[in-house]
């Protein structure tokens, strides 16, 4: 018991759930007192038409847009001053984006330089702005991110090949939406990398020193809907698991932003200097980190097992604790997703150097289990070894 340890869950984000609800995005936005809002995307989602019900519900109140559709996979300082220049041109006071982790992050940014000036640059870090952004409201088309639950979003610096994060309590979106009906065409990888994106954030919510006993409920709920949702999802298009996956993604989202992040996204960061999807390498990096974590993390691991599906009475702590590793990998093959690190993606001569910069990332001081370099060395080696069932 630590007596000196006071421990905090912080959500500033209205959430609103269910089949189109996206028609609340009229309301919203006249509460919030929108007279003209930019509409935040990437070609893809424009493409298939997914602003079309946006743009419609807030005709509905009489309220015009104009739409900004140039956002590219790990948006850059460019992108965002681009998204500003319309925005000012237009004298837009309210965004809304619609599309997965990377529009959220670019429409964020757009937002916070809106009322604070500058370049995003000077915000890297933690509450760094003197101002609240304009407001957001957020509609998720991916069941990954979580970013429309999220007060940090990840801006890509393209002078020094780096993604930044920017956080503060004033950055969490002021409105979600989450509607099930705008993923039911998600292409299957986009969608498979989400999934695994938010399994990940699911689990690694227990395995940090921020996590409680609140957190872990959030968190075991959001496991056990994604291990059951995330393959008939995207193997089937089934509506239910649409909409399972899609509430358990920012559940999870909403657990690891009250208890940081772990491991698996320590490792995953320098493979993004690859353009590995983020999902993708936290997927791949999530079965080793669990083998590694096993030793201090075993009643965790033993409640994640119980959470999608096993008996507690069939079996022992350790058992099960394994068992949660054997039953991800299993998912892995359902979906043909690879087991390891591929040499042609990304240079396995560059493990010392994606080692350090590990190193350098919160999160791998955050880890329950304590690693050195020789530790994170092994991890990435057997990454490109690969597992077995």
């Amino acid at each position: 018991m630590n007596f000196d340890q006071v421990y905090s869950f912080e959500l500033g984000t209205v959430l609103h759930h269910g089949f189109n609800s996206v028609r609340k995005i009229g309301a919203e936005a006249k509460r919030l007192g929108a007279t003209r809002v930019l509409i935040v995307t990437d070609k893809g989602v424009y493409s298939a038409g997914l602003i079309d019900p946006v743009v419609q519900a807030l005709n509905e109140v009489n309220i015009p847009s104009i739409v900004f559709d140039s956002v590219e996979v790990d948006p850059g300082t460019a992108t965002v001053n681009a998204g500003l220049k319309l925005l000012t041109q237009e004298s837009c006071n309210l965004v809304v984006v619609v599309g997965g982790g990377s529009p959220v992050c670019a429409a964020k940014g757009i937002a916070l330089l809106a009322t604070n000036g500058g370049s995003i640059t000077d915000y890297e870090g933690m509450g760094k702005y003197k101002h609240p952004p304009l407001p957001v409201i957020a509609v998720p088309t991916t069941a990954g991110a979580g970013s429309e639950v999220s007060s940090v979003f990840i801006i890509t610096d393209e002078a020094r090949n780096y993604k930044m994060a920017i956080g503060g309590s004033a950055l969490f979106p002021t409105v979600a939406i989450l509607d099930p009906m705008l993923l039911r065409n998600i292409p299957f990888w986009p969608a498979v990398n989400a999934g695994l994106d938010a399994l990940t954030h699911a689990m690694e919510a227990c395995w940090t020193h921020f996590s409680t006993p609140l957190t872990d409920c959030i968190a075991l709920e959001s496991t056990r809907l994604i291990m059951k949702n995330l393959a008939p999802m995207v193997l089937s298009h089934d509506v239910e698991a649409i909409n399972m996956q899609l509430l358990a993604s920012t559940m999870a989202n909403i657990a690891c932003g009250n208890t940081k992040l772990g491991l698996v996204h320590a490792l995953s960061q320098p493979l993004g200097a690859y353009h590995l999807p983020h999902g993708y390498a936290n997927g791949i990096m999530l079965p080793f980190v669990m083998n590694f974590n096993l030793p201090v993390c075993r009643e965790k691991l033993s409640a994640m097992a119980v959470a999608m599906g096993e008996d507690p009475s069939a079996y022992t702590a350790d058992e099960l604790a394994e068992l949660a590793v054997f039953k991800v990998k299993k998912l892995y093959v359902e979906l043909g997703f690879p087991n390891k690190l591929d040499a042609k993606e990304v240079n396995p001569q560059e493990i010392p150097e994606m080692v350090k910069r590990a190193m350098t990332r919160p999160q791998w001081k955050f880890n329950l289990r304590k690693s050195t370099e020789k530790d994170l060395t092994l991890l990435y080696e057997k990454a490109f070894a690969g597992w077995e069932l």
